[in-house]
């Protein structure tokens, strides 16, 4: 007799196993449907940009992506969603930036910011737009707050950095530099690279020559490096090693006008004028429309080196 209820209760606990089992598989499949329906949606994202040539034809299947995201009940969880419509309100902010329809790009990433305002990639978005805009103090204001999300965000540190510089604020824009390279970014030469141009404007040349030096040991191809170090050196009177790294550069890229224009410096003062005189002749024929404004001194300069050189003879 003692058995039955023991029965019973095992009865009524397989009951509840079974039941909870049912709820547990019913919830994996809504989920499971959840996931297929996100990664269909960011397929046909990831796909406009592939298949389809113009922006008029992006953005309208953007736009309707985003629509049926929005009216899609499978996706109920309301944070995949918002994440879903985010990742499509930035295509779309994209796609009106790169056809140079900023306001129509600022307002899609409204959108997206409204979607989650405590991610911090909104206001950094929407802060390289307004600086791509050349609105500073707007892009100033969405930097700082990206980094108040996030005070690890080397990017928005470095973005802000380059508006101060261009302010001629170089102790904030030193400050950010040096908390971007703090954390180690895949861009760190570019900040190495303005770093040192932060310094030389603070006269500090040692660290700047430092940190030009540490970008073509990052990447040995980095044409700006070399010409902010060949400036270095020749203002130090470090001729040969200013015609060292010209040479270097020039095996890079033969049709770098500045390269060549500094090049022709070095030669002048070491009084190799034939060769100078090569240098700024190929200043004239590679800078024929007179983009960098040194078209009369150059030939000026030219002209006073023929007589130097026949004067030599």
């Amino acid at each position: 007799m003692t058995q039955q209820p023991l029965l019973r209760t095992q009865y009524v606990v397989c009951i509840f196993i079974l039941s909870f089992l049912f709820v547990s598989c019913g919830l994996f499949d809504k989920e499971l449907r959840q996931d297929q329906h996100i990664a269909a949606f960011r397929h046909q994202i990831g796909r406009v940009a592939d298949s389809l040539d113009t922006p008029a034809e992006r953005i309208k299947a953007l736009k309707t992506i985003i629509k049926n995201i929005g009216e899609d009940n499978d996706l109920i969880t309301l944070r995949k969603k918002n994440k879903l419509l985010i990742e499509g309100n930035y295509s779309l902010s994209n796609e009106y930036f790169n056809v140079g329809n900023y306001a129509k790009a600022i307002e899609y990433t409204n959108v997206a910011i409204k979607l989650d305002s405590t991610d911090a990639s909104g206001y950094f978005n929407r802060g390289s737009l307004y600086q791509s805009m050349a609105e500073d103090s707007l892009a100033l204001v969405d930097y700082t707050q990206a980094i108040s999300l996030n005070n690890n965000y080397a990017d928005a540190y470095y973005n802000r950095g380059i508006i101060y510089e261009k302010s001629c604020d170089y102790k904030q824009a030193l400050s950010d530099y040096n908390k971007a390279i703090k954390e180690q970014p895949a861009n760190i030469a570019d900040i190495y690279n303005n770093r040192g141009n932060i310094y030389l404007a603070l006269k500090d040349t040692s660290k700047a020559l430092n940190d030009y030096s540490r970008v073509l040991d990052i990447d040995t191809t980095n044409i700006n490096a070399y010409t902010n170090r060949i400036s270095l050196y020749i203002k130090q009177k470090e001729l040969n090693k200013a015609l060292i790294d010209c040479n270097k550069a020039l095996d890079i890229d033969s049709t770098y006008v500045r390269l060549y224009h500094q090049r022709a410096t070095i030669y002048e003062q070491k009084k190799m004028y034939d060769l100078a005189i090569d240098d700024y002749e190929k200043v004239l024929e590679l800078d024929s429309h007179d983009y960098y404004k040194t078209k009369r001194k150059t030939s000026e300069t030219i002209k006073k080196l023929r007589t130097l050189v026949k004067k030599a003879r």
